[in-house]
């Protein structure tokens, strides 16, 4: 089976809602963040459309703390069979948080960067966990 064919949509829109970045006026040389990811998905209007929303915190007091909020819209690609809303989780978790990820790392390498910081490079989560609300 086809990546295609295991998540028949496609990305129409992916947008930030929120950018919070706040930093100590003095880093340390070398810059080690733990963040936790949130995935919210939106099944309302299943299948004609996705949404799904990822949060990136930065627990603690570290630091630099992050808050980013992504809101990612996709649709079904014409011609192909929507799977069954059971397998949404599933199919989030293994093609479309990869499709997103992305976004926030870029995100966060630019906004660090103009901070006059070194940018900083967020790790890939080796499981994302996507549950329908």
């Amino acid at each position: 089976m086809t990546q295609d064919a295991e998540f028949p949509f496609e990305l129409d829109d992916a947008f930030f809602t929120t950018l919070r970045f706040n930093r100590l006026p003095e880093l340390p040389p070398t810059l080690n963040l733990e963040f936790s990811v949130e995935v919210k998905i939106h099944e309302e209007q299943f299948p004609d459309r996705l949404q799904i929303d990822v949060r990136l915190v930065t627990p603690g007091e570290q630091p630099l703390t992050l808050l980013l909020e992504l809101v990612a819209v996709f649709t079904p690609v014409e011609g192909r069979s929507v799977p069954s809303p059971e397998r949404l989780s599933d199919l989030v978790n293994k093609r479309a948080l990869h499709m997103l990820w992305p976004y926030m790392v870029q995100m966060v390498r630019q906004m660090t960067a103009q901070m006059g910081m070194p940018p900083v490079n967020l790790g890939t989560p080796h499981m994302f966990h996507a549950e329908p609300e």
